[in-house]
């Protein structure tokens, strides 16, 4: 190859660490100038002595953030009790389901079965338009929006092991809470004025009741993701001569199976609105079942009657947290009824309920008894998604809007 001046040219960077070797090996040159102050008088100190020297001892200084840290989960923290209180929070089902939840709560069940005022509220036809607002809601929950997350793994039973790629969508939660709030804002607008102005609609709201049964402690923790109240309480005329489904024997599993206990606790029960508020007494809940949150803490798959077993604790709970908000923590047997609509969906199904709260002595099966009306598993739709590049929608369900109308209009 012939030399050039391009070949012979030097490296700019093997030019500066070459330059940083030698710079860094420099060795200082005595001045003189140590001699010339001790002559004078001057102390010269080492600087690496001077650096020796213990540090000075700060005072600590309390900086003010925006919340006071929390202690520690110790037997010091003012919430800690030796008695143990069995909880079931909004991301835990029962293990037994629905029959659990009779236990728990001392509940009849009318399957199958909703007020008469409601049936009949349900069968009056909406406006043609409604229902194509309806149809546009769902396809921009499932479909127009432009949320862009990773969605659970696919997991295939025969092949356990491989790994599917990767989905971008929308969630489980974004979903739900996109096609709420669309159908509770097409209720408002096809009800008349004055039922609309007696109600308040909060979003993302708690409650939590603590009660005893059978010399044990248990509290329930719940959401409601939509709660409607009125400034009066709603009263149902309902239908006893139905058929009962009468509280069941769980024996040999006892009835806080699944309900991991704690010893950090309140005893006292919240309702999320304030005595001073008129518009608080509870109307309609509504609960969203999303499959990424509400997990059997064995983990394993959630079965339909455990889903059917969260909506009566989630209406037992708002409601009991209102009586006892009214009555008292000690109350027992309420002196009138307090009643309550659920309605629990995951985005495709739904399920509606009626709870009459008669009495929070939950001990045994004699006595007084709670009674929860319902009607499940009614379809939506079948299928909402893009095929051959076009959003479809199929098997629209019409029935659904006129339980969620009715029971918003009761």
């Amino acid at each position: 190859m012939r030399l050039s001046q391009v070949l012979n040219r030097q490296h700019i960077g093997f030019m500066f660490k070459k330059h940083w070797v030698v710079q860094g090996k420099r060795v200082p040159i005595d001045s003189g100038v140590e001699d010339i102050l001790k002559a004078k008088g001057i102390k010269v100190e080492d600087a690496l002595e001077f650096v020796k020297e213990e540090p000075i001892q700060q005072e600590r200084i309390n900086i003010v953030g925006p919340y006071e840290p929390s202690p520690p989960l110790d037997e010091n923290h003012p919430e800690y009790k030796t008695r143990p209180c069995f909880t079931l929070k909004s991301t835990n089902v029962l293990l037994e389901g629905i029959s659990q939840a009779q236990v728990l709560t001392k509940t009849v069940i009318a399957e199958n079965k909703l007020p008469p005022k409601i049936e009949e509220l349900a069968e009056v036809p909406a406006p043609a338009a409604v229902h194509e607002n309806i149809k546009k809601a769902i396809l921009s929950a499932n479909v127009f929006d432009c949320e862009q997350e990773k969605l659970p793994k696919i997991k295939d039973k025969d092949r356990p092991a491989y790994n599917f790629p990767r989905i971008l969508g929308i969630t489980d939660k974004r979903r739900n809470q996109i096609l709420t709030n669309r159908l509770l804002q097409l209720v408002e607008k096809t009800s008349d004025s004055e039922v609309t102005q007696s109600k308040y609609v909060v979003n993302d709201v708690e409650s939590h009741t603590v009660f005893d049964k059978e010399d044990e402690l248990i509290q329930f923790q719940d959401v409601s993701h939509i709660l409607v109240t009125s400034n009066k309480p709603v009263v149902h005329d309902l239908d006893k001569d139905v058929t009962f489904k009468d509280i069941p024997d769980l024996y040999p599993v006892k009835h806080t199976v699944t309900l991991p206990p704690e010893h950090f606790y309140s005893e006292t029960s919240k309702y999320p609105i304030r005595p001073s508020v008129s518009v608080r007494h509870p109307h309609t809940t509504w609960l969203h079942y999303n499959n990424t949150e509400v997990k059997n803490i064995y983990e394993t798959p959630v079965r339909q009657d455990q889903i059917l077993g969260r909506s009566l604790t989630h209406a037992f709970t708002v409601a009991s947290a209102y009586a006892k908000q009214i009555h008292g923590e000690d109350v027992k047997d309420l002196p009138e009824p307090i009643y309550i609509n659920c309605i629990q969906t995951d985005g495709q199904k739904y399920h509606f309920g009626v709870l009459e709260l008669n009495t929070l002595n939950v001990d045994g099966s004699e006595g007084t008894k709670n009674v929860w009306y319902s009607k499940n598993d009614l379809k939506l739709y079948d299928s909402s998604r893009y095929f051959g590049g076009m959003p479809v929608l199929e098997n629209y369900n019409n029935k659904v809007y006129g339980y969620i109308n009715a029971l918003y209009n009761c």
